[in-house]
């Protein structure tokens, strides 16, 4: 997992920069999530339109998405996989192999525990996430079969409360892993309106 694979080289390196004042991009913070079990997806054009996920959330079936509290946190990337150092590589400079998973972090704030038990309960699921920013944008897998889906999870888990101070509110810790590599087939779609405002059914 993780690793440089470096050949075959290709015949000539792959052009980068092609514009010369891109748009830039903005995840900006992370509100809520959306689950959805492995290997789920839709076009873009059906996941910018509300009515697509007031269907989707009211199914029983599989296909079924589900949304998650408020939350807030951030996500951070993995270390490199390093060999050597010292006397063990020349020069002392390591050999870089790899990266390692990176890791969500977020906290839920001042949730009654009947909401995050139902939370817990995906920790049995195989799950895919889009994330939903301030600006009600989804970030998601445009490499999923229909173009929109969510990136694959390990390692889910949802913390019991924390609390009890005077000058605190209780909260909960939601924490996950994603492969090396996963944001490279990331993209950030167009604002909505609605996006925020989804609820379970």
């Amino acid at each position: 997992m993780g690793l440089i694979n470096c050949c075959p080289l290709p015949t000539y390196m792959a052009s980068i920069v092609t514009d010369l004042n891109p748009c830039p991009v903005n995840l900006g913070q992370i509100q809520k999530m959306i689950f959805w079990r492995t290997g789920n997806s839709c076009t873009v054009a059906s996941a910018l339109t509300s009515a697509y996920w007031t269907t989707q959330l009211a199914l029983a079936t599989t296909a079924k998405p589900v949304v998650s509290p408020f939350m807030v946190g951030k996500l951070s990337p993995g270390d490199p996989r390093e060999f050597g150092g010292g006397n063990e590589t020349l020069n002392g400079i390591p050999v870089t192999i790899g990266n390692l998973p990176s890791l969500g972090e977020f906290t839920v704030y001042q949730y009654d525990q009947d909401v995050i038990a139902k939370l817990k309960a995906l920790q049995c699921e195989a799950l895919d996430v889009i994330f939903i920013n301030e600006s009600g944008q989804f970030y998601y897998n445009d490499a999923a079969t229909l173009g929109f889906g969510g990136f694959r999870i390990y390692n889910f888990r949802v913390s019991d409360v924390e609390g009890g101070e005077f000058t605190g509110v209780i909260k909960n810790m939601v924490k996950f892993m994603l492969v090396p590599g996963w944001s490279d087939t990331a993209e950030l779609s167009a604002i909505t309106a609605f996006a925020l405002n989804l609820v379970n059914t």
